[in-house]
């Protein structure tokens, strides 16, 4: 579309998002969205793209035009690495992969989160509600780590677990870090202090 910026054109002459070039393969997987929507909320428009990653790896995307999809639910062919050079890096069977919108009105690339995760499986069909796209990060105002700019929750708070006075050398003040659910503890005005010289793992 005229003004759309940082793509490339493919040899069937499409203008493809240079984030979301990828490699044909002969194992696919396919994940399929009832809705996809931008950092606003609403609903991407046909030029939009969305695309799916292993890590920094683009496996698999597409132009986001509903209407040239049956029901208007489109299917997204994740790629697998079927052994060849050209896919070293994709999916392998039991990794779960992750998804990108590309805003072509805004020229921008947003991380998204669908509101089910499936593993990847050659052949594998995944029918997920929603994929909300945006600035991923802790949006809850009361946590340590809260991003004003998050509008998508990735699950990343970080919570004043442990305030007071702590140890013999009487340290004071919160720690502010994210400690295993297995970790946690409520506080006591009794305690006794475990010194190891060494740690084994």
């Amino acid at each position: 579309p005229p003004g759309m910026t940082n793509v490339e054109i493919n040899q069937e002459g499409i203008c493809i998002p240079i984030e979301f070039q990828f490699n044909q393969s002969i194992e696919q997987a396919f994940y399929y969205f009832y809705t996809v929507t931008t950092i606003n909320g609403d609903e991407v428009e046909p030029d939009d793209w969305v695309g799916a990653f292993n890590g920094d790896i683009c496996v698999g995307s597409r132009n986001w035009d509903t209407s040239l999809c049956g029901g208007s639910v489109c299917d997204l062919a994740v790629m697998g690495d079927d052994g060849y050079p050209e896919t070293e890096g994709y999916m392998q069977l039991g990794e779960i992969p992750t998804f990108k919108i590309y805003d072509v009105s805004e020229g921008i690339y947003y991380d998204a989160i669908p509101s089910e995760n499936f593993a990847w499986a050659n052949f594998g069909m995944s029918m997920i509600d929603t994929l909300q796209g945006g600035i991923l990060g802790c949006t809850d105002n009361s946590a340590c780590n809260y991003n004003e700019a998050g509008t998508v929750d990735d699950g990343s708070c970080e919570y004043e677990l442990s305030c007071g006075t702590f140890g013999p050398d009487e340290i004071t003040g919160c720690d502010c870090i994210g400690i295993p659910e297995e970790f946690q503890f409520g506080t006591s005005t009794q305690s006794a202090y475990y010194y190891f010289s060494t740690d084994f793992i």
